[in-house]
């Protein structure tokens, strides 16, 4: 009788699960783009509004990007990757667990607002065209462009809206071109967090490193806090221990400061140590009583 009700039990949630994210189609295709829609191996070109379930998978060549639509979220797929839309799906359960990482990217989002150049007008000059059949594209043609400058000032405003599908190529090609200037680090900083929200973790950390080399810059604390999630998110736990150490130990005080406090309880607990991770969680049950942390923390005490 049990083993039956814990058969009937994994059906609903199997059931329920893939419900949630019944709505998964192609928005956005550029290049060579391959989708494999039942994981069975039997590939074919990728077109727009495409339907998608939890077992495709997609691959991308050398000059191919695609865009997915899974219920609210937009995810940019880059050049030369494979990725199934199951380790998708994980990936953004995991974040959407953690839900105070909204919290953190509005932090990310006002660094250098309020300078010249980061208003809506600013994207009136990259609106696309039509192309062949009803295919809308928005893009920025490089080639023809000769202001590096206001190409990164139109990538940040994309990022300040939160259009991280949009700002990510910019800054991509701004990189790519060498023309990053003074603002080199920087640059790094912004697409590594594109990349973050993106949910390509890996390739966000290369960026989100870089741009820890200037120490004085404004963005470092939240670059430094973004580098250590995206490890504790790649479970290299180790890394974002020591990088959340170095947050705490820089940072005594400040709005984000909880937050590293309560990362460092979590990657204590998943590796096995809950008497260190209960000292962190008392922490923010003892100092942060009036954050969004507070619940989670005294959850995450009773759990362990």
């Amino acid at each position: 009788m049990k083993k039956i009700t814990f058969i009937m039990v994994s059906i609903f949630f199997l059931v329920i699960s893939q419900m949630c994210f019944s709505d998964i189609f192609i928005s956005y295709k550029s290049g060579t783009c391959m989708v494999d829609i039942n994981g069975n191996g039997s590939w074919q070109d990728a077109v727009i509004d495409m339907e998608l379930n939890s077992s495709s998978i997609i691959k991308t060549g050398i000059d191919g990007e695609l865009e997915i639509e899974i219920e609210s979220d937009t995810i940019l797929i880059g050049k030369n990757s494979l990725v199934s839309i199951n380790g998708m799906i994980g990936k953004i359960g995991e974040k959407k667990k953690i839900g105070w990482l909204k919290s953190v990217s509005k932090y990310a989002k006002s660094i250098g607002k309020g300078e010249e150049g980061h208003t809506s007008t600013a994207l009136a000059g990259v609106r696309g065209k039509k192309r062949e059949g009803d295919e809308l594209e928005w893009f920025v043609d490089f080639e023809e462009s000769e202001d590096p400058e206001g190409e990164y000032q139109v990538a940040k405003a994309y990022f300040e809206e939160g259009k991280y599908t949009k700002a990510i190529p910019i800054f991509t090609e701004i990189i790519d071109k060498d023309e990053t200037g003074p603002f080199k680090y920087e640059i790094a900083f912004y697409l590594g967090v594109s990349l973050f929200n993106n949910l390509r973790y890996r390739e966000a950390l290369l960026y989100l490193e870089e741009s820890l080399a200037d120490k004085s810059a404004p963005y470092y604390g939240p670059a430094l806090l973004h580098y250590s999630i995206t490890h504790y998110f790649l479970k290299n736990y180790e890394k974002a221990i020591e990088g959340f150490r170095l947050y705490t130990d820089n940072f005594t005080g400040g709005d984000l400061r909880p937050y590293a406090v309560f990362m460092l309880g979590k990657c204590y607990k998943d590796i096995g140590r809950p008497e260190d991770a209960r000292q962190y969680f008392i922490e923010i049950e003892r100092r942060y009583k009036n954050t969004e942390l507070y619940q989670d923390a005294l959850d995450e005490i009773k759990s362990l």
